[in-house]
């Protein structure tokens, strides 16, 4: 079938070379077919738009976590709202063709958490032939399952077999660092460990005591959305609009939007089947919509955080850097990904790959930490190694630059660590720490999720000492609400 359209005379040409078509029945044929399927495509457009416009569960919250704190009208108050990015975790263009040997990278990290174990007081009780630090590796390029699990010893260039069978309770994937005890059997490089220690948890980020009462003066809303912010048919941005009609009601004291704001998975992209390049969508739909909204709502904060699979981006490794300021309004706060920053006194981390997803497709466990569950354990996971990608090797959706690892570092524990997934959305609180999955704002042909925090501050009567713990997951309420 030859691809038709009409030329400004009204007869029939060729799509791609402009030429006149002699007009027959095959031509004629090709031409209704062709503008049976784009009315097809529109139909299809207009009622998932529709669907989505009369849908009953608008602004239903799904999930509550801290539901006996309080939520807060922050659409009439005076905003204070203070964002800083911390200073050594902004990655900045670079060149990412030159990738650096990936086993010196990784060794750096492993020598710096190896000595972390080594002093912990629980590792050193034990004798040290029975102890040994490693990563979890698998023995082949399958997915790692209980029969093929090893412990690489980077020092020694050495490979250990482990056996599982003594252990009551273990979560492992690869690229985990651990130490393990155990007991060598006769096979060589044969491992029966009946203990796993864990890297131990970072502190929390202690605020000094005079900024704490400078700026717990009034409760703070965040709200947090991720993309993919338009449906799989068309390019609408149906939700997106939505969401901003609600912001610019509520106003809250800070719009997080997380990307990707172009796919490159959108079906109609990975078809060629539009008209307008990715440049041209995100300033349709993204930079105009949000100029117009900061005018009617000059008090809200905005923070942008790109997506490796953001079409509209000079990058798509990870890390990232931000978004280009030109064309975005000025007011726009950009940031890396991943992005690490403070609101008031409150630490941020946003990882915006889908890790979870990676690590819930490559971890095996047998009774793990009862009192989490899948989520909550897959999230503190990211929390245990101190890094936001700790998975190794990388999911082939992720190019991941091994020499900026340390940008995917933590410094401290955070008081919300917010991790988009595909995987249903969440908030829980793990380590002390608010871990949160907001969904996507859209799903396919549907409305998807996004989540809204309210921070009351810290009571006066915990503030003692120079430097005082933030508290966060205690004052905090979070919901899960549909858009």
């Amino acid at each position: 079938m030859q691809e038709l359209t009409t030329n400004p005379q009204g007869g029939l040409a060729n799509i791609k070379t402009g030429e006149p078509i002699v007009y027959n029945k095959e031509t004629i044929a090709d031409f209704m077919e062709e503008k049976g399927i784009q009315m097809e495509k529109q139909h299809k457009r207009n009622d998932v738009a529709k669907k989505f416009f009369e849908r009953g569960n608008k602004g239903k919250v799904e999930y509550v976590l801290n539901s006996n704190i309080s939520t807060y009208d922050s659409s009439q108050n005076i905003k204070q709202c203070k964002i800083v990015l911390i200073a050594d975790k902004q990655v900045e263009s670079y060149r990412y063709m030159y990738q650096t040997r990936i086993l010196e990278e990784l060794d750096v990290r492993f020598s710096s958490l190896s000595t972390i174990i080594k002093n912990h007081e629980v590792f050193d009780a034990f004798h040290i032939n029975q102890n040994i630090i490693g990563r979890i590796c698998c023995d082949s390029e399958g997915k790692l399952n209980d029969e093929s699990v090893l412990l690489e010893i980077p020092e020694k260039r050495n490979r250990l077999k482990l056996s599982l069978n003594k252990i009551e309770s273990y979560a492992l994937f690869s690229g985990q660092i651990v130490g393990v005890k155990g007991t060598m059997k006769n096979e060589e490089n044969y491992l029966e460990i009946n203990n796993i220690f864990e890297v131990p948890l970072l502190p929390m980020y202690k605020s000094p005591f005079g900024e704490l009462v400078e700026l717990n003066v009034k409760p703070l809303n965040i709200v947090v959305a991720a993309g993919p912010f338009t449906f799989d048919v068309g390019f609408g941005y149906e939700p997106f609009n939505e969401l901003l009609i609600k912001m610019e009601q509520e106003k809250p004291d800070l719009l997080i939007l997380l990307g990707p704001f172009v796919s490159e998975d959108h079906p109609l992209l990975i078809e060629k089947n539009t008209p307008k390049t990715p440049g041209e969508l995100f300033k349709e739909h993204v930079t105009d919509k949000l100029s117009k909204f900061i005018k009617a709502s000059p008090g809200v904060s905005i923070v942008m955080v790109p997506s490796t699979k953001d079409l509209f981006h000079c990058s798509f490794v990870f890390p990232q850097p931000p978004f280009p300021k030109s064309g975005l309004p000025k007011d726009v706060i950009c940031t890396s990904n991943p992005a690490q920053f403070r609101v008031n006194e409150i630490t941020f981390v946003i990882d915006n790959v889908d890790i979870l997803f990676h690590l819930a497709s490559n971890e095996i466990e047998r009774n793990a930490a009862p009192a989490l569950d899948r989520m909550g354990r897959l999230s503190r996971h990211i929390l245990i190694q101190r890094h936001l990608y700790p998975l190794f090797p990388t999911s082939p959706e992720v190019n991941l630059e091994y020499k900026k690892s340390s940008f995917l570092e933590l410094q401290n524990l955070p008081d919300i660590l917010i991790l988009p997934s595909k995987l249903k959305y969440f908030a829980k609180i793990v380590e002390n720490v608010i871990c949160i999955n907001p969904g996507y704002l859209s799903k396919g042909e549907s409305g998807g999720t996004y989540a809204k925090i309210t921070i009351h501050p810290l009571q006066q009567t915990l503030m003692e000492g120079a430097f005082i713990e933030n508290l966060v997951s205690k004052r905090a309420r979070v919901e899960i609400v549909r858009v």
